[in-house]
C-alpha cells in the first residue's frame, strides 16, 4: 500500500509541471481538482503534461496511465509508481 511517498521536492515539480501547460498557479492545483473540469484542459494539455514529466522528471510513464491524469492526486500516484532513484536525483 502506497500512500503518497513521493518525495516533497519531485511533488514540487510535478505540480509545478502540471501548472505550467495549464497556465495556473501552483496553489490553484488541488489534489482533487479535476484538469479537464475545473481547468478546461483538453488530452492535448495531458499528453503535453505527460511528455514533460518523462523529460524533466527523467521517467517513463507507460501511455495507458495518460488517461488517468484528471488530478494531482493521480499524479502523484502515476509518478510514484513509475520513478526510480534516478528519477529523484534531477
Amino acid at each position: 500500500m502506497s500512500e503518497n511517498v513521493l518525495q516533497d521536492d519531485l511533488r514540487e515539480k510535478a505540480r509545478q509541471i502540471v501548472a505550467d501547460v495549464l497556465e495556473v498557479d501552483p496553489d490553484e492545483l488541488t489534489d482533487t481538482s479535476s484538469f479537464a473540469d475545473d481547468f478546461d484542459a483538453d488530452s492535448l494539455l495531458v499528453i503535453e503534461m505527460y511528455s514533460r514529466f518523462e523529460r524533466d522528471l527523467r521517467i517513463k510513464v507507460p501511455q495507458e496511465d495518460i488517461v488517468e491524469l484528471d488530478d494531482m492526486a493521480t499524479v502523484f500516484e502515476v509518478i510514484g509508481r513509475h520513478s526510480g532513484a534516478e528519477a529523484v536525483s534531477a
